[in-house]
């Protein structure tokens, strides 16, 4: 049986769509749909909930006081009755279609069915060329630290034998987004593992979960597993805490420089206007422009055209005034 895990968080605009289709797509191959929602002010688990009446295989889990996909994922597989586990976004991103032709390379004898982005055939859309950098920078990193090299160890498709799962279980730490990631850098070496090329799509509704603590908790969780390949899973948590500290330490001086930014919402308001007004004034892009401090009656920023100028970059001023003046050094 194929157990179907789909992690929600403000999922309300896309959920019903997602399990009529899904329910479309499977119907003739026995499973289970499990909603795993982290307790979502939308209403989602509700909504869920209510389907389920329609749908007798689907289940609906609601955690309270819980929040991270990875965890929402292992929670969902620890509860599955199946003994091939599966998931997928909720948002319309992933084509629900996919489903069949990841079961099929299961039973055929593969492991692991992992629907990528960057196998010959598979792509990421309409994504800007910024986030196809992250991504592929992100891609680099991960296969460090992976024991089976494939094009998406970072993707959010994917399926696999339950038997799997549980042999590894008690290695994965699930925090943050990347919960492949986690898989696989625990699987045996000689896991059997097939790419299925993937089409990634816009979201229906809502907004992205991408985020600068998403990002945060991807290279938190890449550290963590070069620690534990380097020296093994007794000494991790010395490790990954001195690493941590080291992180910390280095970061102080700048996150003290903008603390106002995080402190202070009038204060944070008057550096969103400035910097949106200085900006359009002097024909800068937002991207070059780097915040450096920031006290009661101004900030301090540097301006520098990123890879398109050889000019050196511009350390100025801007003062909170309705004008907002700008003096830089020259």
């Amino acid at each position: 049986m194929l157990s179907l895990v789909l992690p929600t968080f403000n999922e309300a605009e896309n959920i019903t769509t997602l399990i009529e289709v899904l329910e479309g797509v499977l119907q003739g191959t026995e499973h289970e749909i499990i909603v795993v929602d982290d307790d979502s002010p939308d209403g989602t688990w509700q909504i869920a909930q209510r389907l389920a009446a329609r749908f007798p295989r689907l289940r609906v889990l609601r955690r309270t006081g819980k929040r991270g996909l990875s965890s929402a994922v292992t929670e969902g597989f620890d509860a599955a009755r199946g003994n091939i586990l599966a998931v997928m976004d909720a948002d319309g991103q992933h084509d629900a279609d996919l489903l069949i032709r990841l079961l099929k390379a299961i039973n055929d004898g593969a492991d692991l069915a992992i629907g990528s982005r960057y196998v010959t055939g598979g792509s990421v859309g309409e994504w800007v060329r910024d986030r196809r950098m992250i991504s592929r920078m992100g891609t680099l990193v991960a296969n460090r630290v992976s024991r089976v090299i494939v094009t998406d160890p970072l993707g959010g498709f994917f399926m696999l034998r339950a038997s799997l799962y549980r042999s590894i279980r008690h290695h994965l730490r699930p925090r943050g987004f990347k919960i492949l990631l986690e898989l696989l850098a625990n699987v045996p070496p000689g896991t059997r593992v097939q790419e299925i090329p993937l089409i990634f799509r816009m979201r229906l509704h809502g907004r992205s979960k991408l985020s600068l603590k998403v990002q945060w908790q991807f290279m938190t969780q890449v550290l963590r597993l070069i620690a534990a390949r380097i020296v093994g899973p007794t000494s991790l948590g010395t490790v990954f805490t001195i690493i941590s500290c080291v992180i910390f330490v280095t970061m102080l001086p700048q996150a003290w420089a903008l603390r106002l930014l995080y402190t202070d919402s009038a204060i944070r308001s008057q550096v969103q206007s400035a910097l949106t007004t200085v900006s359009k004034r002097e024909g800068w892009r937002l991207s070059d422009v780097t915040l450096l401090s920031i006290s009661p009656d101004h900030l301090q920023i540097e301006y520098r055209e990123h890879l398109r100028s050889p000019q050196p970059s511009k350390r100025c001023s801007v003062s909170f005034t309705p004008q907002f003046p700008l003096t830089c050094d020259e």
